[in-house]
């Protein structure tokens, strides 16, 4: 699958960043979590997803109107890698609109970005994402996510993966601690 439209690459070359977009892409694998990713993230990728109790997570509907959420977790466990190229995670009720569910049930393209911002490390994960809301099937991931409060999971096969740029992290840390 080519990820990218001629529309990323007349933008590559417009804003002249053809060559350091071309050394990311051919000098790691960005199709699934990998050994190559360890090397910008500072440790095993699937490590690195699965302490992290946040992230934020974006959606689409058919007709294109974008939506982004916090997911946070409820416990220490929120994002669980099946395979490298696979992960769940726990969905919740929370206001009742269910923005996400209903986005991934008419556009099942979704992005999710991953920050540790103490490291400074973020991981941007593209894929395709389907809805699990089978009881039975949830029931097998309430050891891993330490809550039986699970309305649903959302399961994302990888499409592409890649450590996203960690510059201007140091601007929410210097927010937050004033």
């Amino acid at each position: 699958m080519n990820f990218f439209t001629e529309e990323h690459i007349k933008a590559r070359e417009t804003y002249t960043t053809t060559n350091q977009a071309n050394h990311w892409l051919n000098t790691i694998d960005t199709t699934c979590l990998n050994k190559e990713l360890s090397l910008y993230l500072q440790e095993n990728p699937i490590e690195f997803i699965e302490r992290m109790p946040y992230f934020f997570f974006s959606t689409s509907s058919s007709n294109g109107n974008t939506n982004v959420n916090f997911k946070g977790a409820k416990g220490s466990k929120l994002i669980k890698v099946l395979n490298n190229k696979k992960l769940i995670f726990p969905d919740y009720n929370g206001n009742g609109i269910l923005h996400s569910v209903g986005d991934i049930n008419s556009n099942p393209n979704v992005g999710m970005l991953i920050i540790d911002f103490n490291k400074n490390i973020r991981l941007k994960v593209s894929g395709k994402a389907y809805i699990i809301d089978d009881k039975e099937q949830i029931a097998q991931y309430f050891d891993y996510f330490e809550t039986y409060d699970i309305a649903r999971l959302i399961e994302v096969d990888i499409d592409y993966v890649i450590p996203n740029c960690s510059n201007n992290i140091n601007v929410v840390k210097r927010h937050l601690l004033g």
